[in-house]
């Protein structure tokens, strides 16, 4: 499928501006982006999981041409971010097309054979069309290569489909259909964990690395003074000293998923206890985005994690803390 042999498009640092080169890039993204979603509907009116996983296929060269031409000339950060998504969005749909072919066969549904049939060609021609208007760039690069192979090799999936059609008509059972589909899912899932591995494994060296050894404990020694001053203020009622501390704690904690996570409860806390509902917003909005900011490596440095400033935005680092935030 178009997500194991994709990607090395996908983390080439090649860029190529030939006008040529990027105009059959559009075609085939808007061919494959059609397909995916003809595909899928039309898998949906046919009660056909062949069709629906073979739709993954055109989703993941869609991604693949989309990424190739907008994020291609970008810092490696932003394509393993779109890498991630691509990889994140073709697991989901594996998952959703292997779930639903469980139930299917549970169901005893039938698909519709002949529509199979006629979505199978028309998948297989538009691969073939776009496999030959990518045949004059297959000595290129690294990235222009790659793309003709997996336009060249995705027909074999659209063969799949044809031949579930021929067995569903055959055998008058969804087995065949079950059976591809399966196959074809597995793969879409085999493919977005191994991009969301990789995408992963870049942003890793890309982002900030969390001290060790002794500079990692005076980081959360330095952590819990700053939260011990905030109970202090807690106890003497003194809220200015309260947000202070907690904004600090914030600038330390942002490495350390748990510990990020508890300083935003503890602003939560303090904002609903001064009625203030604007924080209290802000802070659950902050919690949720969290993980996220973990999972992409989108973690900006010295945000004090208020509601006041963007939870995107890179601030300064207080003086006496720069030589513990990474």
């Amino acid at each position: 499928m178009a997500a194991s042999c994709c990607d090395s498009s996908c983390s080439s640092t090649n860029s190529n501006n030939d006008p040529r080169w990027r105009r059959a890039l559009w075609i085939a993204l808007v061919v494959n982006a059609g397909m995916f979603a003809v595909e899928l509907y039309a898998g949906a009116a046919a009660d056909s999981r062949a069709l629906m996983a073979d739709a993954l296929d055109f989703f993941g060269d869609a991604a693949n041409y989309a990424i190739s031409l907008v994020v291609a000339g970008m810092a490696l950060a932003w394509r393993s971010r779109a890498a991630l998504l691509k990889g994140a969005t073709l697991l989901l749909l594996g998952l959703w097309v292997l779930g639903s072919s469980g139930y299917a066969a549970l169901a005893g549904t039938l698909p519709h054979a002949e529509t199979m049939g006629i979505i199978g060609v028309l998948a297989l021609l538009a691969n073939v069309g776009v496999a030959l208007m990518l045949y004059a760039f297959r000595s290129g690069d690294a990235n222009m290569r790659s793309v003709w192979i997996c336009s060249r090799n995705d027909a074999i999936g659209n063969i799949a489909v044809v031949a579930a059609a021929v067995g569903v008509f055959g055998t008058g059972t969804p087995w065949p259909d079950l059976i591809v589909a399966a196959v074809l899912a597995g793969l879409g899932i085999s493919g977005g964990i191994q991009i969301i591995s990789q995408a992963r494994g870049e942003l890793r060296r890309e982002r900030p690395v969390l001290a060790e050894g002794s500079q990692c404990v005076e980081l959360i020694s330095a952590l819990e003074v700053e939260l011990g001053s905030y109970r202090h203020g807690r106890r003497g009622g003194d809220t200015e000293l309260q947000w202070r501390a907690l904004e600090r704690a914030h600038v330390l904690s942002q490495p350390m998923l748990l510990r990020h996570l508890r300083v935003h409860a503890l602003m939560l806390g303090l904002a609903i206890r001064t009625r203030d509902g604007a924080e209290t917003i802000g802070q659950l909005v902050r919690m949720a985005l969290a993980p996220l900011g973990h999972f992409t490596g989108r973690i900006p440095r010295g945000n004090t994690g208020r509601s006041n400033v963007s939870a995107f935005q890179p601030m300064c680092v207080p003086e006496n803390l720069r030589h513990l935030v990474p």
